[in-house]
C-alpha cells in the first residue's frame, strides 16, 4: 500500500513511522527543512508509545509534492500546518489532485486524504476542490492528542506521555450515498487497524465533527491565551482571572458548536456545559507545556490563526452566534500573524 505523508514535522514523522512499523505500507515522505537530515541520517525515534529506534528512514524521501505525484496513493496524509493565509490545502496538493482519476477507476482504489491538522472547517476547501474534478475520494481528519517534538535539526522525534489519535471521515457537502459511506468506513477502519498494529492509541469517531469541536475547545482557549501572554499552560492557570477567561472563551465555542451541529445525544454528552470545568480541572496547574501556536510565535513562524479561531468565527457568523471574546482574540492574533507573514 502506497502512502504519502506531506509535512515531516513531529506529527507527520511520528505517524509515518507508526504506519511503516505496521508492515505492508510504503511511505513517501515529502519534507523540506529536514530533507537532508532524513536522507543522510534518518530519524531517531524516542517514543513512549512506539519505542526507541535509531536511523529510521521511510521508503522514499522527496522535497516537493510535485516529486511525489508520480504514482497512485491509497492514503495522502496532510501533516502540515493549516495556514490558508499563506497557501490553501488544495493549492499545496494540486500536483496530486491533478493526477486523481475522474469517476470510477477499476485499477485504483479511491484515494483517502487524511488531515492531521487543527481547526474547524479545514476540510471545506479540499471537499470543494475534489467536487470540481469528480474524483472518488474520502476525507478523514484526525484530532491528535499528543506531546511530540522534532529536535536536533530535524533528526530526532521525541514523544513522551499520552498519545491518542481520534479519526473519522467527513460527510460530503451533498447527501452521501450508501456506497460512499461503506467505502469511507472501510478506509477509516483500514487506517485505524494499521496504526493499532503499530501500537497506536487510535479511536474511530462516529462523528468526527463533534470530535473536532471538542479539540478546538482547548485550542481556541489555552492555545490563544498562552500565545497572547507568551506563557505556558501552568502560568495561565495560576490566576482566577485567566481561568475565568479560559472558561468564557470555551463557552463561546460551545455555543457555536451546538448551533452548527445537528442535535444529538452525542452533542449533549460531549459538548455539554460541564465539559468546560472538566477541561480546566484535567490540566496540571504546574504544567510547563507550551502549545504549538506559542512555539510557532516564539520561532517566528506563522500560526494556525485562521484554522483554529477563524474557522469558529465563520461558523458563528453563519449561525448568528455572538462571540465577542473570540472576535477580540482573532483581531489581536491577526495583527501578530500579519507581522510574521510579512517578515
Amino acid at each position: 500500500m502506497e502512502v504519502c505523508v506531506i509535512g515531516f514535522g513531529a506529527i507527520g514523522a511520528l505517524y509515518a513511522f507508526a504506519l511503516d512499523k505496521s508492515g505492508g505500507v510504503r511511505i513517501t515522505a515529502v519534507c523540506r527543512s529536514n530533507y537532508d537530515a532524513l536522507q543522510e541520517h534518518g530519524l531517531d525515534i524516542e517514543s513512549d508509545r512506539f519505542g526507541i529506534h535509531s536511523g529510521w528512514k521511510p521508503h522514499r524521501v522527496v522535497r516537493t509534492v510535485e516529486d511525489a505525484a508520480d504514482r497512485h496513493y491509497s492514503y495522502i496524509i496532510c501533516a502540515f500546518k493549516c495556514i490558508p493565509e499563506i497557501v490553501t490545502t488544495p493549492t499545496l496538493l494540486f500536483p496530486l489532485l491533478n493526477k486523481l482519476p475522474e469517476g470510477s477507476s477499476p485499477s485504483n482504489d479511491p484515494t483517502t486524504f487524511v488531515l492531521l491538522q487543527n481547526g474547524i472547517g479545514i476540510e471545506d476547501d479540499l471537499q470543494a476542490a475534489l467536487a470540481k474534478i469528480d474524483a472518488p475520494s474520502t476525507i478523514i481528519s484526525g484530532c491528535c492528542w499528543v506531546d511530540t517534538t522534532l529536535v536536533d535539526d530535524g533528526r530526532r522525534v521525541i514523544q513522551h506521555g499520552n498519545e491518542r489519535l481520534v479519526l473519522g471521515y467527513h460527510q460530503p457537502p451533498k447527501a452521501a450515498s450508501a456506497d460512499f459511506s461503506n467505502t469511507a468506513q472501510r478506509s477509516l477502519d483500514t487506517l485505524c487497524d494499521l496504526l493499532r498494529t503499530a501500537g497506536g492509541n487510535v479511536e474511530s469517531a462516529p462523528d468526527v465533527d463533534i470530535a473536532r469541536w471538542r479539540k478546538v475547545l482547548w485550542n481556541a482557549s489555552f492555545s490563544t491565551l498562552c500565545t497572547f501572554t507568551r506563557a505556558n499552560v501552568g502560568d495561565v492557570l495560576t490566576l482566577e482571572t485567566s481561568r475565568t477567561a479560559l472558561k468564557d472563551i470555551m463557552f463561546e465555542v460551545l455555543a457555536v458548536a451546538r448551533a452548527s451541529l445537528p442535535p444529538s445525544p452525542a452533542v449533549r454528552d460531549i459538548l455539554g456545559d460541564n465539559v468546560v470545568d472538566t477541561i480546566v480541572q484535567n490540566e496540571n496547574p504546574k504544567s510547563t507545556f507550551r502549545p504549538s501556536m506559542l512555539v510557532d510565535l516564539d520561532s517566528g513562524r506563522p500560526m494556525e490563526v485562521e484554522a483554529i479561531v477563524g474557522g469558529v468565527l465563520r461558523r458563528a457568523r453563519s449561525q448568528g452566534v455572538a462571540t465577542p471574546k473570540l472576535g477580540l482574540i482573532y483581531a489581536g492574533l491577526s495583527v501578530i500573524q500579519g507581522k510574521l507573514i510579512r517578515k
